[in-house]
């Protein structure tokens, strides 16, 4: 089954509805594009590119449906180059033609490992779940490295990592979508490490599942909801004891060390720079 097809199936059934919404594929795509620009990931990405997204240059590889493109052209981006290769009409080439019309961006049908863009020519390159989808990881960081800027910035954000095959296994067994498409996929940490560093890149920040809310969404969807997340997490289970014990010394340590064991298919984001 093609990606396409499997969302169209998944939107069908009502129990993946909070899925799809927060994946931000809905069948209208304009209305999904508003919600990522307005969105605390959206405004933590911003903060992360900074002065290079005014009047820049940024590629947006792995483009999807365009939400990403769309937020960056509206947001001051002198040109946005989204870069993807699947010709769909609902999450793809067809849904960015239709949502960025009338704005500063030049699509692209290409994949990541040989991109047709000359050397140098961007401020930024934005991934979002991307990487981990690559089959060959180094070739893409090695592009991506190529059409940056000296003192561009790289942010890869919301990466799958995995620990050993088992996890790997693990991750691919309970996601939705590859059970349709079979094209999911995770890397370790350090291939992701070592594949910024071997392509020139030096890494700014590896952000942790739990240290922005990049990547702790849908689970929190502020900052400050990520901030007090031991606390409802306690709420929740517990109900007004859990709450009253939230307020005692170490209380909050305990609940993030438990909350942060490593899970499979956890996610990552990197932010990097172009010496």
């Amino acid at each position: 089954m093609t990606t396409e097809a499997a969302i169209r199936h998944l939107r069908m059934d009502p129990k993946w509805a909070d899925l799809i919404r927060d994946s931000y594929l809905d069948l209208d795509v304009f209305e999904s594009a508003e919600r990522f620009r307005s969105s605390a990931e959206f405004l933590q990405v911003a903060r992360c590119i900074g002065a290079h997204l005014l009047q820049g240059r940024v590629l947006d590889l792995g483009a999807g449906n365009g939400i990403a493109s769309w937020a960056f052209a509206k947001s001051g981006a002198k040109l946005v180059y989204a870069l993807e290769p699947d010709p769909s009409n609902e999450i793809g080439r067809g849904a960015i033609q239709r949502l960025t019309a009338e704005l500063p961006v030049r699509l692209i049908d290409a994949h990541g490992e040989q991109m047709p863009l000359p050397d140098e020519e961007v401020d930024v390159v934005y991934t979002r779940q991307v990487l981990h989808h690559t089959s060959d990881l180094q070739r893409v960081l090695q592009e991506c490295a190529r059409v940056l800027r000296s003192g561009g910035i790289f942010l890869a954000c919301r990466e799958h990592v995995v620990d050993n095959e088992q996890q790997l296994q693990a991750f691919l067994s309970s996601h939705p979508v590859h059970q349709l498409t079979g094209a999911e996929n995770a890397y370790s940490l350090d291939e992701y490490l070592e594949a910024i560093r071997l392509a020139g890149l030096e890494l700014e920040k590896a952000l942790d599942p739990w240290d922005t809310v990049i990547n702790a969404f849908p689970a929190v969807r502020t900052t400050e909801e990520l901030e007090r997340y031991p606390q409802t997490i306690l709420k929740r289970r517990f109900g007004r004891i859990g709450a009253l014990a939230s307020l005692a010394p170490g209380v909050d340590s305990l609940v993030w060390r438990r909350i942060k064991r490593p899970s499979p298919g956890r996610l990552y984001s990197f932010l990097a720079t172009k010496p």
